[in-house]
């Protein structure tokens, strides 16, 4: 028996299939690693975008911040797409304008090709203020609704931003 549940696993892994923790059949399993097992512990150590909180309408009127870590970075800078994959970006949740209380933050990965093709093959998640407990993640309808707005630049309203830190 043992022998036919490795040859039917090794068969359907090299389909291009993951089973995911909860012991559900992925069709994705890309190099940015399994989404289920994502933390973001380190995002204070990317580069921070926006000098000072901004209101976001995208995230209930919140105070939030903009940070992009080294694969990200030149594309969010120069407000173009599309994003190379496994590009992550930050968004912190501030309880007010000081930008020093974080309530949770807000996270985007560009998955491998095939992850979520109508929707530029997005992953996005909430997590707690370490980035380390995931509250929702995946193919979030509401993120992925809004965000489709900014079609033009990837799914990201980096020209808002990017505009808004030189005035």
């Amino acid at each position: 028996m043992v022998p036919r549940l490795v040859i039917f696993l090794f068969g359907l892994l090299s389909t291009g299939y993951s089973i995911s923790v909860n012991g559900q059949l992925s069709p994705y399993s890309g190099a940015c690693g399994d989404e289920t097992a994502m933390t973001f512990e380190d995002w204070r150590e990317w580069t921070k975008v926006t000098p000072n909180p901004v209101i976001s309408k995208g995230h209930s009127d919140n105070w939030v911040g903009v940070y992009v870590d080294d694969v990200a970075k030149a594309t969010y800078l120069a407000v173009t797409g599309p994003y190379p994959e496994c590009a992550r970006i930050v968004k912190p949740v501030y309880t007010d304008a000081s930008g020093t209380d974080v309530q949770r933050i807000t996270v985007m990965v560009k998955m491998s090709p095939g992850y979520d093709p109508q929707d530029n093959d997005w992953w996005y998640g909430m997590y707690d203020a370490a980035g380390k407990s995931a509250i929702k993640q995946g193919q979030l309808s509401g993120c992925i609704i809004c965000h489709r707005q900014a079609a033009d630049t990837d799914y990201l309203f980096s020209k808002e931003v990017v505009q808004g830190t030189k005035e």
